[in-house]
């Protein structure tokens, strides 16, 4: 068992990556930070995260740096550890977790000196959101009126985590993405995705193995786009 090799759990930080910053050089593989309020946490693009009491707001120190396979990992565990509880969650390409097309969860990769920190928020129990939010996010509690214990939810969140990232260090990258494509919501999706220099619109047919989703536009060209904000259409 590699995740929660060690294990801190805080009442209250700025945000759990930029602690376990901090430690990095000291820190084994698998150290986890857990706290119960993030009073500056962040999602991709320096985007801020809310991140309130009632979340599951957790950090992960890890030694591979796959930063394009690791969040379809982590989104994999994330769906799974809420099977346990009967809810079934969606994937949206690169790191959104959603229930009924709203987002409750969201995944941050950064690689500094050569190690990973994964990042997972998970809006659990919170009760509110700034209005800028409403539209767009959700939490657990409040889409299937289900109060999880959050140290519960953790325990499984560690061992689904333990078992897929174990697989991406195995290099068994096909057993990953099967178990992708059983929770992703993206498949035959039409999408809208924004690159620095371009826009792309097209259909979703797959994802492939450095985990790149594949697009076929209306021209029937076909891209593999690594990275990039994307929105769905249907």
């Amino acid at each position: 068992m590699i995740i929660g090799s060690k294990y801190y759990q805080l009442t209250e930080v700025d945000s759990t990556n930029e602690y376990i910053k901090q430690m990095l050089e000291a820190s084994p593989e698998g150290t986890v930070v857990l706290a119960d309020v993030q009073t500056a946490g962040r999602g991709r693009m320096g985007r801020n995260w809310y991140s309130p009491e009632g979340g599951l707001w957790m950090s992960v120190l890890l030694d591979h740096c796959d930063n394009c396979l690791m969040p379809i990992a982590a989104g994999v565990a994330i769906c799974e550890a809420f099977r346990t509880y009967d809810i079934r969650l969606n994937i949206k390409w690169p790191n959104d977790i959603l229930l009924n097309r709203k987002k409750v969860a969201g995944i941050l990769i950064e690689i500094v000196n050569g190690r990973a920190i994964l990042g997972m928020g998970i809006n659990l129990n919170v009760t509110h959101f700034p209005d800028e939010l409403k539209e767009r996010a959700s939490s657990i509690f409040m889409e299937t009126k289900k109060h999880l214990n959050t140290q519960t939810l953790y325990e499984h969140l560690r061992l689904a985590t333990d078992k897929y990232y174990s697989l991406l260090k195995e290099d068994k990258i096909d057993d990953l993405l099967v178990k992708w494509r059983e929770h992703t919501i993206m498949l035959g999706q039409d999408v809208r995705i924004e690159l620095p220099e371009r826009v792309i619109v097209g259909k979703v047919l797959d994802i492939d193995r450095q985990g790149a989703l594949i697009v076929m536009r209306a021209d029937y060209s076909v891209e593999h786009i690594i990275a990039g904000d994307c929105r769905l259409l249907n």
